[in-house]
């Protein structure tokens, strides 16, 4: 091939060569944009210091508002609520015969 025909080819597809280059730099803008604006989200999800301060007060108020209304209304034991659970795990597979006292599970109502 001579350096003409190079030439010639190269002014051939000169016009689809920066069509190509152009879309090309779309989309690596587009590639930026979309992480610059994905990098920001990220940033924004996370909540400061104090935010996180205030919520876990305030949550663990509620926790401790509604044991109270619960042991206030002798609902809540956590006594109670382990020995039910002893009492359903022995009366579904005993380990020992007893004879002298039987599970007696707790109704509430």
């Amino acid at each position: 091939m001579s350096l003409e025909e190079v030439k010639q080819i190269l002014l051939k597809y000169q016009k689809e060569e920066n069509r190509i280059n152009e879309l090309l730099q779309q989309n690596d803008s587009l590639k930026e944009k979309q992480s610059n604006k994905k990098a920001h989200e990220h940033k924004n999800n996370y909540l400061s210091v104090e935010d996180v301060i205030k919520r876990n007060r305030s949550i663990l108020k509620e926790l401790e508002t509604v044991k109270g209304n619960l042991r206030s209304k002798a609902i809540y034991s956590p006594c109670e609520m382990q020995w039910d659970i002893i009492c359903k795990r022995y009366q579904a597979a005993p380990s020992l015969p007893v004879t002298s006292w039987r599970c007696h599970v707790h109704v509430f109502v």
